[in-house]
């Protein structure tokens, strides 16, 4: 198997489980999401400790040592701010609509480098953006017809797009920082921020369980998956893989849960992801061996 093989199932694999989130949600409807996300940033947390251990041994305390603290802070903001309001979102819209308004996340991380990073961004990424955003105010609109919260959960969503944005912006500009060390810090910090200032909600052992799956299956794993297949697919591939949970995200909620998104989720949805692939797809077509 080439590398580039290995790199697209690894990605893959990562945006299977990560399109899991939506299940897990509407299995604990009833669970605030504040403190969902508490126990879930907690129970992703000790995952990708005890995967540290275990791949580094004794030097684990080095890696969280040598990471910049600026990248440390502000990656653990966007992870924890973001994943929040994502959970907050899934509860008060479709996971149709969530799923595709925060998918227009690799349209803001272009705009977010070009004015932090200087990298160059070009005129075809701008217009995808003006492309987007009309389908996510499709999207939005539509989730307004069928409740009020449907709108704010669609419109919430934006902000976590753009928490994800800024998280990637930022792991991009600190590349030297490792991923895993910032997001157990920002698992730990949403915990303890919620259990301190908003206080956790009482939660029985069937939902604590649920949630405590979705943290290592739906999130540690796939951390740890994307982050192997980084190294062999170039970052193109990798948005246009990533896309899919977009689709993969709904559909699973449909066969397990019977969840039917607004008719208009539909149209806005294709023309976020197809925004998107025109302004992520290689010029040249990239060689997977």
């Amino acid at each position: 198997m080439s590398n580039a093989l290995k790199g697209v199932l690894l990605v893959g694999g990562a945006t299977l489980f990560w399109s899991l989130s939506g299940v897990f949600i509407r299995y604990v409807p009833e669970i605030d999401p504040w403190t969902l996300n508490a126990w879930r940033g907690l129970s992703t947390a000790l995952s990708l400790l005890v995967w540290m251990v275990l791949l580094h041994g004794r030097e684990v305390t080095g890696h969280f040592r040598r990471a910049a603290p600026l990248a440390l802070v502000a990656t653990a903001c966007f992870f924890g701010i973001g994943s929040s309001l994502y959970i907050a979102a899934m509860q008060l819209a479709s996971v149709a609509a969530v799923s595709c308004v925060a998918a227009t996340s690799p349209l803001f991380a272009a705009v977010l480098a070009r004015l932090w990073l200087k990298e160059r961004t070009g005129l075809k990424v701008f217009i995808a953006i003006i492309a987007a955003l009309a389908g996510v105010a499709i999207v939005a609109l539509g989730e307004a017809g069928a409740s009020l919260t449907g709108l704010s959960g669609a419109l919430i969503a934006v902000i976590v797009a753009l928490c994800f944005a800024g998280q990637s912006v930022t792991l991009r500009r600190y590349h030297d920082v490792a991923m895993e060390p910032a997001l157990i810090i920002g698992g730990f910090g949403i915990f303890l921020v919620v259990l301190l200032v908003i206080g956790l909600q009482p939660i029985d052992g069937r939902s604590l369980a649920v949630i405590g799956l979705m943290g290592v299956f739906q999130l540690a794993l796939p951390l740890v998956l994307f982050m192997r297949g980084a190294r062999y697919v170039p970052a193109v591939q990798m948005v246009l893989i990533s896309l899919a949970d977009a689709i993969l995200n709904p559909l699973w909620v449909f066969l397990v849960h019977g969840e039917v998104p607004a008719g208009s989720v539909y149209l806005g949805g294709a023309i976020i992801l197809g925004a998107i692939a025109v302004a992520t797809w290689p010029r040249r077509p990239v060689a997977l061996a």
